[in-house]
C-alpha cells in the first residue's frame, strides 16, 4: 500500500494556459476536448501532460487538491467544464493570496479526519515562486516544482515525486 500524500495544484499557467481565469467571466462553454471559451469568446486550453499527471498522481497515492489564487465560483465551473473537477479531491481555491493558510488548513483536516501527512509528503506545483517563502515559513520544507522553470514538463515533475515522495512510500499492509 502507498502512503497518503498530498498534491496541490496551481491552476493557472499550471493546469491552463490562461494567467488568470478570475479575469474570464462565466459561463463557460466546451469547445472541444481541451478548451473552453465564455461569451466574450475569450478561450481557455488545458494542458493534456498536466491532467494525465494529475490521473498519474492520484494512482500513486495522492490526495489533491486545487491550490489557486482566484475566485473558487470560476475555478469551479472552469473545471466542471473541462471534466475534471473529479480529480481534485479538495478545493483549496480562493481570491486571496495566502496559500500557505490554506494548505496548512487543508493538512489539519486531513489530521482530524485521521489521514496524518507529514510536511515532507506535500508537493506544490506553480508557474511562480511567489508563495514559497510564506509556505516554508508557515507550512514547512514541502516539495516545491516550479513548472516550466525547474522542470522543463510533467515527465520531468513525476519524476522527481518518484524520486522523493514515492521510493520510500510504501508500507506493509
Amino acid at each position: 500500500m502507498i502512503r497518503p500524500w498530498i498534491l496541490a495544484m496551481d491552476l493557472d499557467g499550471t493546469v491552463w494556459d490562461h494567467l488568470n481565469i478570475s479575469g474570464v467571466e462565466p459561463p463557460y462553454t466546451r469547445i472541444n476536448a481541451i478548451s473552453i471559451k465564455n461569451r466574450d469568446n475569450v478561450t481557455v486550453t488545458i494542458f493534456e501532460d498536466a491532467v494525465r499527471f494529475i490521473k498519474w498522481a492520484r494512482e500513486n497515492g495522492a490526495i489533491t487538491t486545487t491550490l489557486s489564487w482566484n475566485r473558487r465560483d470560476y475555478v469551479d465551473e472552469a473545471l466542471e467544464t473541462f471534466g475534471i473537477a473529479s480529480l481534485f479531491d479538495y478545493s483549496s481555491t480562493d481570491h486571496t493570496p495566502d496559500k500557505d493558510q490554506r494548505l496548512l488548513k487543508l493538512i489539519n483536516t486531513l489530521g482530524e479526519i485521521g489521514v496524518y501527512i507529514p510536511v515532507d509528503r506535500v508537493v506544490y506545483i506553480d508557474d511562480r515562486d511567489i508563495h514559497m517563502e510564506a509556505i516554508k515559513k508557515n507550512v514547512g520544507d514541502i516539495v516545491f516544482i516550479n513548472i516550466w522553470k525547474s522542470t522543463k514538463n510533467y515527465d520531468d515533475a513525476s519524476k522527481i515525486i518518484k524520486e522523493r515522495i514515492l521510493a520510500d512510500g510504501t508500507v506493509p499492509i
